[in-house]
């Protein structure tokens, strides 16, 4: 069955405050309502402590496996929460890539 990974790249808005309640938001309830998606196997957050050509503080990671990648990327788009406000969408990408078999 194929691999993919998903890489997140985001961070939060500048406020007071602003940071811890969106950590808070996006580990019990992002990362959950990602990790209920079928096919969604993993997933893992870190922050940045270097890079070259981004600008974004936190990076996940969410591992799948799947036969069809549409369905697993339609059901995270159909079944997560909205994104809470101290979520900075400028400040959010995301890569997915197919692992290499050989």
């Amino acid at each position: 069955m194929p691999k993919y990974m998903i890489f997140a790249l985001n961070g939060p808005t500048e406020g007071e405050g602003d940071e811890a309640i969106y950590n808070e938001w996006y580990h019990s309830i992002h990362m959950p309502d990602l990790l209920a998606v079928d096919g969604v196997i993993a997933a893992r957050r870190y922050k940045m402590m270097s890079n070259n050509r981004a600008d974004w503080p936190y990076v996940a990671t969410y591992e799948i496996e799947t036969d069809d990648l549409q369905k697993v990327l339609d059901g995270i788009a159909n079944n997560i929460r909205p994104f809470h406000p101290t979520f900075d969408r400028s400040k959010s990408g995301m890569v997915i890539a197919q692992e290499i078999e050989e």
